[in-house]
């Protein structure tokens, strides 16, 4: 499901949407992104960023950041200043006095968007430590803008939102049962690709000041670069058998006749490229799909999430 496309084109259409993700943050973004909030529950919001602002405010001025007990995360000192850790320790603890449990995932989403922007972590695609220039209150100054971006987003989408209904969940694709047989008309995504991207290490830090466990999902990523890299590393038969349990729960979700979209580039594996919309259509014939028709789509480059070097993607297959 990834951070929740799908599910909003679709309520867009007015549509009801299902979706999984073996990403609990990916999980929460696609949930908060499909869950109508509506303005009455926002006026919550202005006295939110006002409490936040004083106690960081009072943090400065008075000298109390020895009030401030630093959550217990793995090497938090190497990964974020002091007072960037101080200003995120008192947004989560307003965010959890909130009374109203959409609210709260809505500014934990909010939350979980600047983490990687206030830390020493490079960037989305690059776990290296860097020097960033962020200064005092700048932690405050991007998570209330962030909640002002996106409760325009959420206004703008709300009527859409109230006209259909989403339900997703965290589980693994290879795994039976996630939702009813023949519940869907339509499957769309863009599965993982073999050695492009580290979901469960580019996002670490955002999972961890959320109470979530990149662990979990560190043991069941699919195509995570860490395990196609290694010495005795895992192969493109190895994917092949993943996306294979993957397609035949998909056939068993999807009503007989409809269609399986899959949005996909190549791969590269031990310096070979991995042609992956020729390796989809040929497992494919071991499940109840049937390929129908192959379409291409060029990228553009600047938007492009993943590390050139593992994963130089120019065109993608649908």
């Amino acid at each position: 499901m990834g951070s929740g496309t799908t599910c909003v084109e679709a309520n867009i259409l007015r549509r009801d949407a299902i979706g999984n993700d073996v990403n609990e943050l990916a999980v929460l973004m696609s949930k908060v992104k499909t869950t109508p909030v509506d303005r009455q529950k926002f006026k919550k919001l202005d006295p939110l960023i006002n409490k936040i602002y004083l106690r960081i405010d009072d943090l400065y001025f008075k000298k109390h950041s020895y009030l401030i007990e630093k959550p217990d995360i793995l090497n938090l000192d190497l990964w974020f200043k002091d007072f960037v850790i101080n200003e995120l320790v008192i947004i989560k603890d307003e965010i959890l006095k909130l009374d109203n449990d959409h609210l709260k995932d809505f500014c934990f989403m909010a939350l979980s968007a600047i983490i990687v922007n206030v830390s020493n972590q490079d960037s989305d695609t690059r776990y290296v430590r860097v020097a960033k220039n962020i200064k005092p209150k700048d932690t405050f100054d991007r998570f209330a803008k962030q909640l002002i971006k996106m409760r325009k987003i959420m206004n703008n989408n709300y009527e859409n939102l109230m006209n259909s209904k989403t339900i997703v969940k965290v589980a693994d694709t290879r795994i039976d049962e996630i939702f009813d047989e023949n519940s869907a008309d339509l499957a769309v995504t863009s599965p993982p690709y073999p050695n492009a991207y580290d979901y469960h290490l580019y996002h670490k830090y955002r999972m961890f000041w959320l109470d979530m466990d990149p662990r979990y999902l560190r043991k069941r990523e699919i195509g995570a670069h860490a395990d196609y890299s290694k010495k005795n590393a895992l192969t493109e038969v190895d994917f092949e058998n993943d996306m294979e349990k993957c397609f035949n729960t998909v056939s068993k979700i999807l009503n007989k006749g409809k269609y399986f979209i899959l949005v996909m580039g190549n791969s590269i594996l031990k310096g070979r490229n991995i042609e992956n919309n020729e390796l989809l259509k040929d497992l494919s014939k071991k499940t109840p799909f049937v390929f129908i028709a192959e379409f291409s789509r060029n990228l553009n480059l600047r938007r492009k999430s993943f590390n050139p070097v593992i994963g130089n993607i120019k065109t993608e297959k649908i």
